[in-house]
């Protein structure tokens, strides 16, 4: 695919969207009550399960374990940063690549593009994500950590590890109709990326010779982005190695997305 191949793609794409907004709409909300409606608390599992998670990681790293003298942040605080981050990259992957299985009843409208599907479910985990950041926040007040400016670079981060979801969905969604093993494939190796992502480690006391090669994890960067926002008080250019190695990985999922997406499309149907 030629480079103006790819920016007419993206245009249109971008349009598809606009035309399909309401439709998007619709079925993300559709997606995200289906999640919890079923269940005896409703949509209330949308807050109750992350904060269950939250509240287990205080108690323990609060209660039971004491904080280092030498740590400059409270521990429970660190290790939120960067598990929401974590987690919402995990849990999206996950539903996003049965987005066109889930939506299987979608393939044979010819007035839809089903290159959209992953997006919903992208949006539908946002909205859960972004309940998680509400409660996040207010541990960070409890443990008088002072708003920044900088906090409203999670937007930029948020943003880039959608664009990422979008693009390794399209490959993952895709390939998921003729080879479903990659599900079990995409789970080994999100359980690798868990202890090569800083959550329970930090990252400036890692040798840099060792620290190049663990920045290839793009949730690496998530991780750390997340604590730029809310600890650090930092510019997310700062760390521009860690920027231009995100960048150029999202870009190739994304151009792989594209590709195999394209490949794979006329064939939807018959496997459906």
């Amino acid at each position: 695919m030629s480079i103006r191949q790819f920016f007419r793609e993206g245009v249109d794409f971008i349009h598809q969207i606009y035309l399909n907004r309401r439709l998007i709409y619709e079925l993300t909300k559709r997606d995200f009550k289906t999640k919890y409606i079923k269940n005896l608390f409703g949509l209330s599992w949308a807050i109750m399960e992350p904060l269950a998670m939250i509240l287990i990681l205080y108690i323990v790293f609060t209660v039971i374990y004491s904080q280092p003298k030498d740590s400059e942040y409270p521990l429970v605080v660190f290790m939120l940063c960067g598990l929401v981050a974590y987690d919402y990259f995990n849990k999206t992957i996950n539903q996003a690549t049965r987005s066109i299985q889930s939506f299987s009843f979608l393939i044979r409208q010819v007035n839809f593009r089903i290159a959209v599907l992953p997006l919903i479910m992208i949006l539908s985990e946002l909205i859960i994500h972004f309940i998680v950041l509400l409660i996040v926040i207010a541990i960070l007040l409890i443990n008088h950590v002072a708003p920044s400016f900088y906090w409203l670079q999670i937007f930029y981060f948020i943003f880039a590890a959608s664009v990422l979801l979008l693009g390794i969905s399209w490959f993952t969604a895709s390939v998921l109709l003729f080879f479903p093993d990659i599900y079990m494939i995409i789970s080994i190796v999100m359980r690798v990326l868990f202890f090569m992502t800083p959550i329970f480690w930090n990252a400036a006391k890692v040798s840099p010779k060792y620290l190049l090669i663990l920045k290839i994890n793009p949730i690496f960067y998530l991780a750390e982005g997340y604590r730029m926002c809310f600890l650090y008080h930092k510019p997310f250019w700062s760390d521009l190695t860690g920027t231009l190695i995100f960048w150029g990985i999202t870009l190739f999922f994304f151009l792989l997305g594209v590709f195999v997406f394209k490949r794979l499309r006329p064939q939807f149907a018959d496997v459906i």
